[in-house]
């Protein structure tokens, strides 16, 4: 459903052993953690728009909302009317120092650098609030906003911002196809299984469950 969702990135389950101690602690099973964000890439793209930004390298931009700060990397940018950037679904852009980042209206050039740093011709502007996270202090908060479980990496190499590119979602359809296929089968194969089991003890039963 977000194959084409700018920025979106996908969940990945992982799973971990667990025992079933109310039959026997011989018997493993698996339980399903709590789903992770997936970190790889998705594809970028050139727009030549100068309020368009991609992030190459783990992180995210700072956004405000109404629930607080979240992170992104959905980097379709626009000016409102007051010269607030802001994502097209209406959030204001976080400066490194915490405040909103404000380009004059009169301004009609834009450079943004690598760093995330904002000018025009006017003068500078401010700096983008980037943030690299650990992978599993990171969750989905609707659409392609994200949520920090945790502090950033002080240690960790910011992103690279590009200007004028997108980055797609990095949900890989194909991939989900096959996947699903895949489930399906285990799934069919699992059931005839478990009903190869529930014969085989019905068949015991009548046979050995005679009067003693």
């Amino acid at each position: 459903a977000n194959a084409s969702t700018t920025g979106f990135r996908g969940q990945r389950v992982t799973f971990a052993q667990a025992l079933a101690t109310a039959r026997s602690p011989d018997i493993a099973l698996v339980d399903s953690q709590t789903p992770s964000v997936d970190s790889q890439p998705g594809p970028v793209t050139t727009t030549g728009e100068p309020l368009d930004i991609a992030l190459q390298g783990d992180g995210f931009f700072a956004v405000d909302t109404p629930n607080g700060v979240r992170y992104t990397r959905a980097g379709a940018l626009r000016r409102d009317d007051e010269g607030v950037l802001r994502t097209t679904t209406g959030m204001a852009l976080r400066s490194a120092d915490g405040g909103p980042l404000q380009i004059p209206l009169e301004a009609t050039q834009v450079t943004i650098g690598e760093d995330g740093t904002i000018a025009t011709e006017l003068g500078p502007v401010g700096s983008l609030a980037l943030a690299t996270f650990a992978p599993d202090a990171v969750s989905h908060d609707g659409g392609n906003l994200f949520i920090a479980r945790g502090q950033p990496l002080a240690d960790a190499p910011p992103p690279v911002v590009l200007q004028g590119f997108l980055e797609g979602s990095n949900v890989n359809v194909v991939r989900g196809v096959v996947d699903l296929v895949k489930v399906s089968r285990t799934y069919e194969a699992l059931l005839k299984m478990i009903q190869g089991f529930h014969d085989v003890e019905s068949r015991a039963a009548r046979e050995l469950g005679g009067p003693t």
